[in-house]
């Protein structure tokens, strides 16, 4: 143990010395650098170590880092340092790196190492060890849900990679076919992907295929699995528009609806009807017929499929409050059903309407369900 701490102590001697050439730090302020370093390697390296030592240890060295830029920038402007760069300017972020990632081998079950070493790459633009920490997480933990949803936001957000986005909530999937929250996400993200896509593409008149061409290249390494989900190929073209390419018109979406209704039954579907609500710029008429047509096939008798066939009319606008009185008046005289009419009912009391719309709905609140 004293032979391992005194090999990464002496790794740092380069770096202190060269904090000391620039005047960064005095002699007292190095040995006591030098005294800490010491007594923290000691904690992480004895046998009693806890991951708050680790990340105790990451805490100093971030404030340290911290002053060093401080220091640096007021001393700069003067002409008092040396503006060359040397190891000190690197190697405080490299040592926070490290000894966290230190932490997460010795301690790969603790979430708050991992989230202060992911944390502190993104914000250092670290993206190869980014990358690399979400591997060797994936690979430790496949069934944190957390995880793969924080991998898959990182890789579409910052790195705006949407195959490896794809590939990732597929692959996450596959692992954790039960999770609502990965359906969701995935389907969002499919949502938002071409909504994004088609407003780039009109902003900058990318009409043709070729135009809309696009290379991605770092990838995550992912753990396997073996599944019977039927999710949609991650390397599919999104080229054309929506009327040649039905992935731009939200069949992907569709394709994650199915597979996700198939697995976690009719209580999702208005989950993924409130997804559909927020893309205006999108067909929303289009992907609602899907899922109304796919409930009114799998769950015919269910009182929910008759709610949203009566209710998608008026879900974004009062504009279809006639025909959603209509369909309400046939399910009816078909079969009549208290249970019905009264969360049709409480559907139209949350309608906001102006001062013509107002007394419209009482009066069919009223027609429909007498007192």
């Amino acid at each position: 143990m004293a032979d391992k701490v005194r090999y990464y102590l002496e790794q740092s001697v380069p770096e202190l010395e060269d904090l000391k050439v620039k005047g960064l730090f005095d002699k007292n302020e190095i040995t006591m650098i030098m005294r800490r370093r010491t007594d923290f390697e000691h904690r992480i390296t004895g046998r009693g170590s806890r991951p708050r030592d680790y990340l105790k240890y990451s805490e100093f060295e971030n404030n340290l880092e911290k002053l060093r830029k401080k220091r640096y920038t007021r001393l700069s402007k003067v002409g008092l340092v040396d503006t060359k760069p040397n190891i000190s300017d690197w190697a405080g972020v490299r040592r926070i790196m490290f000894i966290l990632d230190r932490g997460t081998k010795k301690f790969p079950g603790d979430q708050q190492l991992w989230a202060e070493y992911l944390t502190y790459a993104k914000d250092n633009g670290a993206i190869k060890v980014v990358y690399k920490i979400y591997s060797r997480l994936l690979q430790l933990q496949p069934r944190n849900v957390d995880a793969w949803l924080s991998a898959a936001k990182y890789e579409f957000e910052t790195n705006a990679n949407a195959k490896g986005t794809r590939l990732l909530f597929q692959r996450g999937l596959r692992l954790n076919p039960e999770s609502t929250a990965l359906w969701l996400s995935y389907a969002q993200f499919e949502l938002t992907y071409i909504s994004k896509l088609l407003a780039r593409r009109k902003l900058l008149g990318l009409l043709t295929e070729s135009e809309q061409k696009k290379e991605t290249d770092d990838m995550m390494i992912l753990p396997q699995a073996e599944t019977t989900l039927n999710l949609p190929d991650a390397d599919m073209s999104m080229l054309g528009s929506p009327e040649t390419n039905p992935a731009l018109k939200g069949d992907v979406f569709l394709a994650i609806f199915d597979e996700c209704v198939k697995a976690k039954g009719f209580d999702v579907v208005e989950k993924f009807l409130h997804l559909i609500d927020q893309f205006e710029d999108l067909d929303r008429d289009y992907l609602y017929s899907h899922v109304l047509n796919y409930i009114q096939r799998e769950y015919p008798d269910d009182i929910g499929t008759a709610f949203i066939d009566i209710t998608l009319p008026i879900r974004t606008s009062n504009d279809g409050l006639q025909l959603s009185v209509n369909k309400f008046l046939a399910y009816k005289a078909k079969n009549p059903n208290k249970e019905l009419t009264n969360m049709f009912v409480n559907k139209l009391m949350q309608i906001d309407g102006n001062e013509k719309v107002k007394p419209l709905i009482q009066a069919i609140i009223k027609k429909i369900n007498p007192a």
